[in-house]
């Protein structure tokens, strides 16, 4: 076989091979960061609020469940059945359990589907081993929902649908802009006004059609807005400092571990390690978050969650300045 065949060969194959690996181990590292958070989700201290005329029912009821799961939850004790509720409503608990005069558990569905369902299984465990431990007599929880899904979306399939392309618009508002337009203001104008357009037909799908959202619709409007700004902005600055190379790594960062990480299926609790609690910290994390604080939690603090979408259109709106310095390479 001659030199200049062996040659041809390796030239046929070598980009063939090295193709093929590269989609193999991309396509399997997004499958696991979007699958393995999914399936090891595990509760984590989630807080649970305790109220009872029972002393020291809390303690017990932690040291019973550490027992089969430990640390899984975190029981808090509230003096009576309206501060239980209150911190429900504030978000310091997803949850109550109510051991008074009725035994009740308390959930909060717009908070979290999967919590919500994970409490209503505690209450009937719970029950069956009170009934055990009273000597037959049977104990019922019954269930009281404090932040009830929409009737027209009453498994809440609408914002976890949503939050896709509550993300791929700032991606592909920061894409088209990085490649079609030039000028700094440009980059800020189309940021700030697809935003807002964008803002305007998803919220208006998602609270006054789909009824996934029951929240003010212009308060909702402005964090889709200013999530689609912070996420376009900070593509367009990433690029236009580092190419394709700043490109890839923040849409990297936003949807392919943003995404998954989001707390849109699951809250942070549920998430292996620490993850979900990054994923919060990231637009579409806090901008779901705040979402869903606006719609069903009204009485709830949201500094956190407005603090980080402004940090991350400051973070944009910086790459993109410091973007204009850059010198354009020479053909």
């Amino acid at each position: 076989m001659s030199e200049e065949t062996t040659t041809t060969k390796e030239s046929f194959w070598a980009p063939v091979i090295q193709i093929s690996i590269m989609v193999t181990v991309i396509v399997s590292t997004i499958l696991t960061i979007f699958a393995w958070p999914l399936a090891n989700a595990a509760p984590h201290n989630v807080p649970i609020g305790v109220t009872s005329s029972v002393p020291n029912v809390t303690s017990g009821l932690q040291s019973q469940f550490d027992q089969v799961e430990p640390g899984a939850f975190k029981f808090i004790e509230y003096k009576d059945l309206a501060a239980a509720k209150n911190a429900i409503a504030h978000r310091e608990v997803y949850g109550a359990i109510v051991l008074n005069a009725k035994a009740e558990v308390l959930i909060a569905s717009g908070a979290s589907p999967a919590v919500a369902q994970l409490l209503t299984n505690m209450s009937v465990k719970l029950g069956q081993q009170l009934t055990q431990a009273n000597g037959g007599h049977q104990l019922i929880f019954a269930s009281t929902d404090l932040a009830p899904l929409g009737t027209k979306d009453p498994r809440g399939l609408g914002l976890s649908a949503g939050s896709l392309p509550l993300i791929i618009a700032g991606i592909v508002v920061g894409i088209l802009g990085s490649m079609r337009l030039k000028r700094r203001s440009q980059k800020f104008a189309v940021a700030g006004i697809s935003g807002v357009l964008a803002g305007l037909s998803i919220i208006a799908i998602l609270n006054l059609w789909l009824g996934s959202l029951q929240g003010n619709y212009f308060l909702e409007v402005l964090v889709v807005a200013l999530g689609i700004a912070a996420v376009s902005l900070t593509v367009m600055g990433a690029a236009g400092i580092a190419n394709r190379a700043g490109l890839l790594t923040v849409i990297g960062l936003f949807f392919i571990i943003g995404n998954p990480l989001a707390g849109v299926a699951l809250p942070e609790e549920l998430y292996p390690s620490d993850l979900g609690s990054f994923g919060q910290k990231l637009p579409l994390g806090a901008e779901v978050n705040l979402l869903r604080r606006i719609s069903y939690f009204p009485e709830a603090n949201t500094l956190t969650q407005w603090l980080t979408l402004v940090v991350w259109l400051a973070v944009g709106a910086l790459l993109v300045y410091l973007s204009g310095f850059r010198k354009p390479k020479a053909n």
